[in-house]
């Protein structure tokens, strides 16, 4: 690789502000901007964080523009091009929430993600978007990777100096300079230095540039490191699915990112080698194709089969949504390489923006299909659990609150009403701990009470091997005032199964039997006179609520007895604990105990 001297770049600079001005004060102005914003304070920030969004969002999109204007030579109906997409930027940044609420609606950074990717996908084919050459396309991509390693060592270099810089400033002369600095010093090397020298290494001449030059470590890098690699993940995928044969057993949903991870190797293999597959000698590279594309079709079936069962199993999230975009995208970019002629390796990222594009929109978009689906899913296991007299399986519990979640978060709540027969939107905003209703946070625990659903411990479906598991803390920032006049003595005790230590209260010494799962309190003085707090059936009845045991009110936390003129009284704080079958382990436990003698 060869690294221009700073006077070159200087040149280089000025000829890229000329050549690409719009995008380069889009990116000055947002990286002033971005700066400011964390000058000022983190509250200002979040609250201006469409207005960093739109700013990142644009930089490739106004570049890919800049590029498909050049192959027009039409300078007015460029402006008009750039106007329109400076207008879809802004119509991106109005339909944003504000700022503080982007943070808990993830649509909205769904979308950003998917025109973030599509804005790059298209800068890799702008420029031949209405002229093409095979070799012309692939110097272009070439130089593309040349750029981008260029602008991020020189922008990286830079950064560390000033940072090194700052550091000694601060040591040597004892000036306290902000932490914020150096955020905004790596803010300003990211937007405007690295972008200033990305664009600065791009030939204005790109179509008559058809010379080949294949570089030795390029060469190296594809024969010694990414084919290796491509047949090492080949050969992982074909042992499991080996193993899946062999034991009659459906794949895992995580397989998915293997195959994921190898179809786009093998493609940037194909797009690296594709000029020169058939005349360099070398014959891992001459028989790259058709071989992997061909080795590639078990792994891709294999895909389906995994995503389309986690599909049929919990219904479609966005990243399943996606999975299977790609599985299909996969597949037909595969069977494209292996039995067309032209092999135009321009279809590949105009295919994929395409798909990018249309996933952000309209009734096939990833948000109305995940949310819908969920939906129904919704409704499936809720009406199973109905047909169970409202007893959920662990699953099946899980399931249920964790789909409220989702369409909590994607204001769709609403939507169950017609499910539940309850009003979702607004009887269960959990405000109890001093959150407001813009929180958007709704308790689970008060909607599954509400709807009569709990979970039998005794009848756990795919237990874990030691057991399931469930939690419970109070809320530390409550204040909570306790009746101790009819009291004589209070201690706050702490047990567990592997509890060894002595506690007493009053002329009580206190015990946990692991074995009955209850608290004893024995006299000191005459050992007959005991007192025991049963906390099994407590312990069998909380798990009903779920692993997480949410916020239950102090009644249900509290537990009495008396025997002749003793009385205890237990109110417990912290839980943590596990049930398999028949057997609690009490891991660890916290509670307020009231004794009267």
């Amino acid at each position: 690789m060869n690294f221009l001297s700073f006077p070159e770049l200087t040149d280089k600079a000025q000829n890229a502000f000329k050549r690409f001005p719009l995008t380069l004060l889009w990116a000055l102005i947002g990286t002033l901007s971005f700066m400011y914003f964390i000058h000022e304070d983190e509250k200002l920030f979040e609250e201006q964080l469409g207005i960093c969004l739109m700013f990142i969002l644009g930089i490739s999109w106004l570049m890919g523009t800049q590029f498909l204007i050049e192959q027009l030579g039409r300078p007015k109906k460029g402006m008009f091009l750039k106007l329109i997409v400076v207008g879809l930027l802004l119509a991106f940044y109005w339909h944003l929430p504000e700022g503080t609420k982007i943070d808990d609606t993830p649509a909205f950074f769904i979308r950003f993600f998917l025109y973030f990717i599509a804005g790059h996908l298209f800068v890799l084919f702008a420029p031949f978007l209405l002229k093409w050459h095979k070799v012309a396309y692939w110097n272009y991509l070439k130089s593309t990777a040349m750029a981008l390693s260029r602008s991020a060592f020189f922008s990286g270099v830079l950064f560390l100096g000033l940072v090194l810089t700052l550091a000694a400033i601060d040591a040597l002369f004892e000036v306290n300079i902000p932490g914020q600095r150096y955020g905004q010093l790596f803010i300003f090397c990211v937007g405007v230095v690295n972008t200033w020298i990305y664009l600065s290494d791009f030939p204005l001449e790109i179509h008559q540039n058809t010379s080949i030059h294949f570089q030795k470590a390029l060469e190296v890098l594809v024969k010694y490191i990414l084919i290796p690699l491509v047949i090492l993940y080949v050969l992982i995928l074909y042992v499991y699915g080996l193993k899946i044969v062999l034991q009659w057993e459906l794949p895992q949903g995580r397989v998915s990112y293997l195959i994921t991870a190898l179809a786009f190797l093998g493609f940037i293999v194909q797009v690296i080698i594709n000029p020169v597959q058939k005349t360099l000698a070398s014959w891992a590279i001459n028989r790259f194709h058709p071989w992997f594309y061909i080795l590639l079709l078990p792994p891709t079936v294999l895909l389906f089969v995994a995503i389309f069962r986690r599909i049929a199993d919990y219904g479609i999230t966005e990243k399943r949504y996606f999975v299977m975009v790609l599985a299909f995208w996969i597949a037909a970019m595969t069977l494209y390489l292996l039995f067309t002629k032209k092999k135009n390796l321009i279809v590949l990222p105009i295919s994929l923006f395409a798909l990018t594009l249309l996933s952000s929109f309209g009734f096939w978009g990833v948000l109305p299909v995940s949310i819908n689906s969920q939906l129904r899913q919704f409704e499936k296991v809720f009406n199973e659990v109905n047909t169970q007299n409202k007893i959920a399986s662990t699953d099946q519990f899980r399931q249920l609150k964790s789909i409220i979640l989702y369409v909590n978060e994607r204001e769709s709540l609403s939507k169950l009403n017609h499910i539940t027969g309850i009003d979702m939107q607004n009887a269960f905003k959990d405000t109890a701990n001093g959150l407001s209703m813009a929180s958007r946070r709704i308790d689970t625990r008060k909607v599954m009470d509400s709807l009569g659903i709990s979970v039998n411990p005794e009848n756990l479906a795919n237990v874990p091997p030691f057991g399931t598991h469930y939690n419970y803390y109070a809320d530390q920032n409550r204040v909570n005032e306790y009746d101790i006049r009819n009291f004589n003595y209070f201690a706050t005790i702490r047990f567990h199964s592997q509890a060894a230590n002595k506690m007493e209260i009053g002329d009580f010494y206190i015990h946990f039997n692991s074995e009955q799962v209850n608290l004893l309190l024995v006299n000191k003085n005459d050992s007959s006179r005991t007192l025991q707090i049963p906390l099994r059936s407590k312990l069998l009845q909380l798990s009903k609520r779920g692993v997480n045991l949410g916020h239950p009110g102090e009644k249900e936390m509290t537990l009495e007895v008396k025997a002749d003129s003793v009385t205890a009284k237990l109110i417990v704080t912290e839980l943590d604990y596990t049930i398999k079958q028949d057997s609690i382990h009490l891991i660890h436990s916290s509670a307020y105990l009231f004794l009267k003698q």
